[in-house]
């Protein structure tokens, strides 16, 4: 794989769950507990340029069993340290509970230093048509921070 001439550069990095209110648009990575809602395992604030990328629930690849919901924050309760929120897409809507052990991050511009060997990165790539992997864009986690994602 490599990195296209223009690539760009993602900070994750950790914020403060109250960045999170009704209307923000989020994907939380989630397991679904035998009875209940969705437990978050991280959640990703994401910024209002990508509002509506991925909507939906489907199956993601971070544990077995995990699931992605990226939707729009419609309601959140606080009990104690734990939120549960009512995460509403275009087909449907899941509640998912964000214990205080479940990361939350969101990006923010990085630059071309972060990238070097030990860095823990998010990359998402594309074939192109000689068959290689080619990705425009890498995330990687600020501080230290290892992405979940």
């Amino acid at each position: 794989m490599k990195l296209a001439d223009d690539y760009t550069v993602n900070a994750v990095v950790k914020i403060d769950i109250a960045r999170i209110v009704p209307g923000s648009f989020v994907g939380a990575a989630s397991l679904p507990p035998p009875d209940g809602p969705q437990s978050a395992l991280e959640v990703l604030l994401l910024p209002e340029s990508r509002r509506g990328s991925g909507e939906g629930h489907y199956p993601w690849d971070l544990q077995p069993g995990s699931m992605m919901t990226n939707a729009t924050v419609a309601d959140i309760v606080t009990v104690d340290q734990t939120r549960k929120m009512t995460l509403r897409y275009k087909d449907g809507e899941q509640v998912v509970v964000v214990p205080p052990s479940a990361p939350v991050v969101t990006f923010e511009p990085g630059d071309r230093t972060m990238v070097k060997p030990g860095a823990h990165v998010i990359i998402g790539a594309s074939r192109q048509p000689d068959g290689t992997l080619s990705a425009s864009a890498i995330s990687i986690g600020k501080d230290g921070l290892v992405p979940l994602m």
